[in-house]
This record gives C-alpha cells, structure tokens and sequence, in this order.
C-alpha cells in the first residue's frame, strides 16, 4: 500500500470514529473542570474584589506575592498540586480510551458501539499501560543514549558546565528523527494485543518490531507526517492561545468554544496516528480493516 493511500485510510477510519473522539473529548473537559473550578473558587476567595486583579492584567509582578501575603505560598502549592493531578489524570484516561480506539481499528466489521468502547478501553488498560510504561522507559534510556552521552562526554572534553557549541543540536535533531520508530513500536504493540487478544506485554512489542521491519520506511514515514502535523498543529495552539485571549464579554465564551475545538483536533490527530499504524500493519499481514 502506498504512502498516501494509508494516511488517507486512516484519516478515513478516524473520521468515522468521531464519537468515541467525543467521548474522550468530554472526559477530558470534565477533568479539566473539576480541577479549575476549585481553584477559581480559591483564587476568589484571596483575591476577592481588589485592585490587584486589574494589575494583573498588565502582567505578573513579583511585588503582588508580598501585598497577597500567606495565602500566595498556598496558591502557588494549589496550582502546582492541580497541574500535577490534571497531568496524571489525563495520561491515565488517554491510556485506558487508547484500548478502545484500538479494538475500533482493528475491527473488519464496523463500527464500535460506546458502550463496547468503553469495554474495551477497560479490558485492555493493564496491558496497554504496561506497554506505556516500557516504552517511556525505552525513550529514556534512547534519549539518555543519543543526547545524554554526548553532552557528557563534550562537557568533558570542553571542561566547561554546559555542552557548547552547534555540535549537540546533531544529536537533538537524530533524537527527533528516531522518535517516530519508537511511537510505531508502542502503537503496533497495543495494535498486535487489540487483534490477538493477547495480553502478553513482550510479545506485543516483540511482534511490533518485526513489523516495523518488514516495511521499514512507509512505517517510519507515516508516523513521521503525522508526528510533524500533531506538532505543527501544537505551535498552533500555543500560538493561539497566547495572542488571542480575550479580556471579558462574549468573547471569552467565543474563545474557549474555539479552544475545545483545537482540543477534538488534537485528540483526532493521535488517534489518526494509532489508525495509520493499525491500517500499515494489517495491510502487511493481508487483514481486512472497516
């Protein structure tokens, strides 16, 4: 199969599975509003009516920590402590629905009903957090390897404390370019565990390298164009976030509906990245896909 006709077909898969995108969707939107509407409720209760919100607005100044007082050091512990339990929250949930996108493409006979959806994801969580974790393990030691290293060994060299010089943006760039082998491994073990059954963590990834071997540079290059989309549509984000806020009225409603719509994208080009996989590998193993 040729490179553009998998995107296409994944793009196609996903685009199909726009519920179970909404669902993630919301699931991440509840989250998120659990988290924040304490803390507003917190940050009301020190600020309440004063000025120093209006201040604020021109910018953080360090000067506001000391004419908040106490609850400043509880705030800066609130927000930090939110951060921490949204982030993990989120991995988790994107880890337990990772199970149910991929049961829905690896299916040949259509499409997955939520509330199967929703069975999967938990029937497959274990295994497929195993799988996360041993892969972050293997990007670890791959980046300590590729990056780590080097540095070390030029700090060494140079004596100084930081590595210097244009030489270790090389081992950045290598870095980039390997990443997507490795993301191709830990989808097409989650891949292999969805169409087997299987829960057998070594074997996945076993099976997930001789299929990165068997077409090595269409597997590599589909991660690769999805890998450099996700990202540019990331800078996106920041982009908009940062220079489009708005200060009040109808315009903040406006801006967060545009956010959540970023977020469905966002949350539909990983799941692009997992369909990809799951249509390259079945391809080479000559299986049927919706």
């Amino acid at each position: 199969m040729s490179f553009f006709k998998t995107l296409k077909n994944g793009a196609t898969v996903t685009a199909s599975s726009y519920k179970l995108i909404l669902v993630i969707w919301i699931s991440m939107l509840v989250l998120t509003l659990a988290a924040g509407y304490p803390l507003k409720a917190f940050m009301n209760s020190i600020f309440g009516k004063s000025m120093i919100t209006e201040r604020l607005n021109d910018g953080f100044d360090i000067a506001l920590a000391g004419e908040i007082g106490k609850p400043f050091g509880a705030l800066v512990t609130s927000v930090t402590a939110g951060t921490v339990l949204v982030g993990t929250a989120g991995f988790i949930l994107m880890v337990f629905f990772a199970g149910g996108l991929f049961r829905r493409f690896t299916l040949a006979e259509g499409r997955l009903k939520v509330s199967e959806f929703l069975k999967a994801s938990a029937t497959s969580f274990m295994p497929f957090l195993w799988i996360t974790l041993l892969m972050m393990l293997i990007i670890a030691g791959y980046t300590l390897l590729v990056i780590g290293v080097p540095a070390l060994v030029m700090v060494l060299v140079s004596g100084s404390k930081m590595p210097s010089g244009n030489g270790i943006y090389i081992f950045y760039v290598i870095w980039a370019l390997g990443m997507p082998l490795w993301l191709f491994v830990a989808d097409a073990s989650r891949r292999w565990m969805a169409a087997t059954g299987s829960r057998q963590v070594f074997r996945a990834i076993g099976a997930a390298f001789r299929a990165l071997r068997e077409r090595f540079w269409l597997n590599y290059g589909i991660v690769f164009a999805v890998v450099v989309l996700n990202l540019l549509l990331v800078l996106a984000i920041l982009w908009f976030a940062a220079f489009a806020t708005p200060d009040k009225g109808i315009m903040v409603f406006l801006f967060f509906i545009a956010t959540q719509a970023l977020v469905v994208v966002r949350l539909m080009m990983k799941a692009w990245r997992y369909a990809v996989v799951c249509e390259a590998v079945q391809q080479q193993r000559g299986e049927a896909i919706p």
